[in-house]
């Protein structure tokens, strides 16, 4: 049977066009089989991705923990969950902790950064808080509040006035020691009573005469405006003695972690030659740090608190043109801390400040023992006290739970506790609300608070 030309065009073009369809379908299948494999992929890397992530969040929450539960924290390691591995590096950056977990799974990475500090909630309820050996006030010195609010005051020992020495909060003694001689604004509670001005009411057991027709006649300008009568509360319980705002742990956790920053053996400021020297109008940035010194400044000189100090000798400063200790800005509201083992002697135009932020404070604090007034003894600082203040210091919290501090005439600050204390004429406790929950950035009642955690480059 012949083949005719058009039977072989027909069949060609039948062939082109079974090939033209499965070229179609070919492509179809290969397009298809693409995008399931790129979505595969995708499904893959991200996977991975979220593996490296949940790796990273593990390694920042396992240093985290650690640092909270007081564990060992090495300055870099790693942790493993479910095939991924996270290199953590933990880096000091002034008062806080920056740590950068990174997590990688099968080559692909995340990473998570998170900063901590270290606080601890320390509670200044009064102006002025004095253990056993009592406060002594001379004519016009004055315990008060911010602001004209109330200036309370705490004391374990007895309270000696004179002539217009004045508290514009509440009074309280404890046991049986008394108050004499000392105008009080708010209520007053003390064993006994004598030669005093109350404005509000009075709890006591024994009282005088002219004390008690004061409490029943208040008067102008001593008491203000609605004169109002005190109510007398004799036979009333003696307070009971109140514990110091700042333990003994507190203070050997504070050195504790001054000497995790290293030791150095030797003074510094002025003296500072083989210790820290400050330079004339120069900055040292300081801390954590155990000195095996003391610290000299009569100069214009900046030292400025990065971590918690420790010095195992006395604070001399005297200088003209305004030394000045300071904690880092990076404390943010936090406040720093300087502890001595000896006594400070503080005058003329001396500087304390917290990092610039409203509620941060320096804590000056004298660990000395026994410099409680009386004959000059050579391990106390002048008048026999553990610390002795000429210069307004209104940044600076100063603490001497176990000697005197004496405050010289004229001399204001924002807050102080003392084993005793003693106030020249004119000298001025001016209490700030704000200490009644000052946070530090160290110690063992405190905890490690999260200050920023997120997502950076790897």
């Amino acid at each position: 049977m012949p083949i005719y030309k058009s039977q072989i065009n027909r069949g060609q073009a039948a062939l082109i066009a079974v090939i033209l369809m499965l070229m179609i379908m070919l492509s179809a299948v290969f397009g298809a089989a693409s995008v399931a494999i790129k979505e595969s992929k995708i499904s893959i890397e991200n996977e991975r991705s979220r593996g490296s992530f949940f790796a990273a969040e593990a390694g920042v929450d396992d240093a985290a923990y650690r640092l909270k539960r007081g564990k060992n924290l090495t300055s870099s390691f790693s942790v493993t969950l479910n095939g991924a591995t996270a290199n953590i590096i933990v880096t000091t950056i002034g008062a806080e902790k920056e740590i950068k977990s990174t997590g990688d799974l099968l080559g692909v990475s995340r990473a998570l950064k998170a900063a901590l500090f270290n606080v601890a909630s320390v509670d200044f309820h009064y102006g002025a808080q004095v253990g056993a050996g009592g406060i002594v006030m001379n004519p016009n010195s004055e315990v008060r509040g911010a602001g004209g609010a109330a200036g309370s005051v705490y004391s374990n020992g007895p309270v000696d006035g004179d002539n217009n020495a004045k508290i514009t909060g509440d009074l309280t003694i404890a046991g049986n020691n008394s108050a004499d001689d000392i105008v009080v604004l708010g209520t007053l509670r003390a064993n006994t009573i004598t030669d005093s001005k109350i404005c509000g009411d009075a709890f006591y057991q024994a009282i005088d005469s002219g004390s008690l027709s004061f409490l029943n006649n208040p008067s102008s300008p001593t008491c203000s405006p609605p004169l109002t009568p005190g109510t007398a509360n004799a036979g009333s319980s003696n307070p009971a003695p109140s514990n110091m705002p700042i333990s003994q742990s507190d203070i050997q956790g504070w050195e504790n972690d001054a000497a995790i920053g290293g030791t150095i053996n030797g003074n510094c400021g002025d003296d500072g030659v083989f210790g820290c020297n400050i330079p004339n109008d120069g900055i040292l940035s300081l801390g954590p740090k155990k000195i095996n010194g003391s610290l000299t400044l009569t100069k214009k000189q900046n030292l400025v608190v990065t971590g918690t100090l420790h010095f195992t000798g006395h604070l001399d400063m005297d200088s003209s043109s305004g030394a000045t200790i300071k904690c880092d800005p990076s404390f943010g509201g936090n406040s720093c801390i300087v502890i001595f083992d000896s006594w400070m002697h503080i005058k003329n135009n001396a500087i304390f400040q917290g990092s610039g932020t409203a509620g941060s404070y320096i804590l000056i604090l004298t660990t000395i023992v026994g410099c409680n007034g009386g004959d000059q003894t050579s391990q106390c600082t002048h008048h026999n006290s553990g610390m002795d203040l000429h210069n307004n210091a209104t940044g600076a919290i100063f603490y001497a739970g176990d000697s005197m501090v004496n405050l010289h005439n004229g001399v204001g600050i924002t807050e102080l506790v003392a084993y005793k204390l003693s106030l020249d004429n004119n000298a001025i406790v001016t209490y700030e609300q704000g200490l009644a929950n000052a946070n530090f950035s160290s110690g063992p009642s405190g905890g490690w608070n999260i200050e920023s955690w997120g997502e950076v480059v790897p």
